[in-house]
Parts: C-alpha cells; structure tokens; sequence
C-alpha cells in the first residue's frame, strides 16, 4: 500500500510532460514502499520531493527534469558506488539519472543506493 501523496507534488509535476511525471511518481512510489520510516516533503525552491529519516535526517530527493528524473543522495559522495552510476562532481550530492525508456539504472540499483544511504535496522 502505497501513502497518500504529499501536498504540492501536483503542483511539482505540472510542468513536466506526462512520461516525466509518470516515472517521478513511480520512483517514489518504489522509495515509499521500500521505506516507509521516511517522510516526504515538496521543496518548491528545489524543484524536489525531499526524504527524510528520523534519525539521519534529509537522506535523498526527486527532482523532475525535462528529459529524466534524478533521484539526488544528501550524502552520496560519501556513498560506496558498487556499479559506478551516481553522478555529480559536489562536495555532498549525488545523483541517479533515470529516463522513461529505464535503460538504466533500474530499479534495483536505487533500491540498492538508498540501502546503502540509510541501512536497515537490524531484524
């Protein structure tokens, strides 16, 4: 069961064509349902959608573009990269670049980064 959407992604997403605004709305939907202890937040001034973790604090963001979507890490240069796909040259940021054709990377791979930005508890 996917959470209700946070106030503003509409509005976030208004500009974006419909295959942007589709592949925004999936990949948060992948990180909602894979973590639910995150809590989302619009940032208008970033052009994101915004994750937080209680106890890590801001972890990760979405950011709609005009030819992909970005899925941003806070602390990503910091992050191991096991398959060489996090972008950007910044003293925190990284970035995944996904594309509506999902040529890469998939899925898999944020579910994989954003375990390696916020572990899991121990079972």
């Amino acid at each position: 069961m996917i959470a209700i959407e946070p106030p503003g992604l509409d509005q976030l997403l208004a500009d974006s064509c419909a295959d942007i605004a589709a592949l925004a709305r999936h990949l948060r939907d992948v990180i909602v349902e894979a973590r639910p202890e995150l809590t989302e937040r619009v940032y208008r001034g970033w052009h994101g959608l915004g994750f937080h973790h209680p106890e890590r604090g801001h972890v990760a963001a979405i950011f709609p573009g005009t030819a992909s979507v970005s899925v941003g890490f806070e602390h990503g240069a910091d992050l191991p990269d096991p398959h060489g796909l996090l972008q950007g040259t910044g003293k925190r940021l990284r970035y995944l670049h996904f594309t509506p054709d999902m040529s890469a990377p998939t899925h898999e791979h944020l579910l994989e980064y954003l375990d390696l930005a916020v572990p899991k508890p121990a079972s």
